[in-house]
This record gives structure tokens, sequence and C-alpha cells, in this order.
């Protein structure tokens, strides 16, 4: 009896890079545009049965407005993650690095320096915080545990872990109510880092992370600008939320007949045929973190090690100046 090959071939979703806008659900992506990405807390998919809460009040700030926030009623989790994370999926059309800060305030008490924090991470090519409105200071910090590896760069005084950063603020939660929301993100410590950023080397997707660790701690927005990009416009409170981003809506059905990407499930290779643009493939986790690339010349077939990844569920995607492809595969 004869063998037969089976060739399983990857459904590969290839789309415009101009915006494809739909209905924002917590799960497609908020896309970055000219530098500027706003994204509204409540806008996650908050994790079912979990003591995130989500609450309202006028804002003192813009006049007729209303401020819809987020944040934990649960324990608080000091010195580890609470399990309770929420992924904002993201979608970076401009390269580079990019500051991040929310806005919140201190939900109960008459401490600035009680339940005015978060654990914060963003899955990027580099994340990590300044003194100095500077991404290239000299004097930085990223997270444990890659801070302690790292000859450049110190690890935050005070809890880290896991990669995430505590984020803070210490606005006064008494007094002045006009002065109790503001964008106020810091990390380490009893001498502040003030600046938190993130480096995105390639356009694609990637991910913000919350977790819960002081519980009242209200969360407004947070948004993501350019080092280019003035606080003052990025932060600006008329800004509307992003739109987002779903790739479905724009299939290019030629690009799919002639593209190949298999097999799947895989156990050590994957197979790319009939590419027909010059791109960096790159190669991402469920959490947007980016794990391989690879260079590829237009018109190439080429076979891509994966046998070093563990189990798993990945994604490979490449783009050019017109078009961009991504597709989900299963490492066995």
């Amino acid at each position: 009896m004869k063998n037969n090959i089976i060739l399983i071939i990857l459904s590969v979703t290839i789309f415009q890079l101009n915006a494809q806008t739909a209905t924002c659900d917590g799960t497609l992506p908020f896309e970055e545009k000219d530098g500027l990405l706003t994204i509204e807390m409540e806008s996650g998919v908050l994790p079912a049965n979990s003591n995130w809460q989500t609450g309202s009040e006028a804002d003192p700030n813009l006049s007729g407005s209303t401020i819809n926030y987020i944040y934990w009623d649960g324990a608080q989790s000091f010195s580890s993650l609470s399990g309770a994370e929420i992924t904002y999926n993201i979608k970076i059309n401009n390269p580079g690095t990019y500051r991040l800060a929310w806005r919140g305030r201190i939900g109960t008490g008459t401490s600035r320096g009680e339940h005015n924090d978060a654990w914060l991470k963003i899955v990027a090519d580099d994340f990590y915080a300044t003194q100095s409105n500077s991404p290239t200071a000299s004097n930085a910090l990223e997270p444990k545990p890659s801070c302690t590896s790292n000859p450049n760069r110190n690890c935050p005084e005070g809890s880290t872990t896991g990669g995430f950063f505590k984020a803070f603020m210490n606005r006064s939660p008494t007094g002045d109510v006009s002065q109790r929301w503001g964008f106020v993100t810091n990390t380490n410590d009893g001498n502040s880092f003030r600046f938190i950023w993130a480096t995105f080397n390639t356009a694609g997707n990637y991910s913000i992370i919350v977790d819960a660790r002081s519980n009242f701690f209200f969360m407004d927005k947070m948004v993501l600008r350019k080092s280019n990009l003035s606080d003052s416009v990025a932060f600006d409170l008329n800004n509307s939320e992003s739109s987002c981003f779903d790739a479905s809506l724009s299939i290019d059905k030629k690009k799919i007949e002639t593209l190949e990407v298999y097999p799947n499930p895989t156990s050590d290779k994957i197979n790319i045929k009939n590419i027909s643009l010059s791109t960096t493939l790159i190669i991402t986790n469920t959490l947007g973190a980016v794990l391989k690339k690879f260079e590829i010349q237009e018109n190439s077939s080429l076979t891509l090690d994966i046998s070093d990844l563990e189990s798993g569920i990945y994604f490979i995607s490449g783009s050019d100046s017109s078009i961009t492809f991504s597709k989900k595969f299963i490492k066995i």
C-alpha cells in the first residue's frame, strides 16, 4: 500500500496595513495611530469570578463628562501577582519607543502612599523606566528577573516580579477634587522613576498586562505615546479611545491561495512557500512576546526551525508597506 503524504496548509490571514476598524470587544487589538494609543481600562476583559469591579463618577477635569474606571476590591497582593491579569492587546503601526502612563486616583483612605498601585507589564522588545523624560537616559531600571542579568540596568527598589513593575501614583486622595485624578505612573520605592517606556522594534501585535496589587486604586485610562509626541497632546482628556483592528475585514483571497505555511500542528519545523514580500518574520506567543525573528527576501521559500520552542500556541506574522499576514500554529 502506498504511503499517502498529507500536506496541511494553514489558512493565512492577509490584510491591508491601513486600519480595518471594528467594535472593540476586549480581544481585538487597539490600534496605534500617529504615535498615540489611548485605551479605556474598562474596555479590557475582566477575568470572570475575580474581584475586578467597575465604577463611575463625574469627571472633575472635564465638564459634563463621566469617568468610567476599574478597581480591585479583593485582598491586596504586594509581593506577588494576584493571578487576575487583564490583557490589553495592541497593534503598533509605527515602531519606536513609547511612554506609558495611566490616569488614576486613590479610591479610599487619606494617604497618598496607600491604595495607589497595580502591577504592570508591557510585552515588547524592551520595557524599562527612567527618572528623566528621556528614553535614552543612562539611569534606567527594568523588572526582575531580567534586571539581574543586565549590567546596564538596575532593579527597582521595592517590589518587582515576573517581568512586572509595581506602578504607582502619589496624588493626595483628599483636598481639591480636581487634583485627585492624574496621569501619574511611577516605579521604584523611595526615589520615583516617573517615566515608563516600551520599545517596539517592528510593527505588529503586542500587549499590555495589568494585575491587581492594591485594592481600591481607581484606573480610568492608559496612554502610550511615542517619544517624539508631547504629553500635553497625548494626555488631552478630549482624545477618543483608539479604534480596534480586525484583520478579517480585509482579506486578500489571491494571496491566501498562493501562500503556504505548513504543517500544523508541528513538532520542529514550519515551512513557508510563495512569499511575495520582503519582510522580517516574527514568531510570538499568546502574550505577544517576540520569540524569534527571520529575515526573508521576496518570492522565497524557507523552512523555520522551531524545535527549541515549548509546546503551545504561537503566531507567525510578517508585513511590508502594503500587506501583512498573521497565522496561529501549534507546537507539539
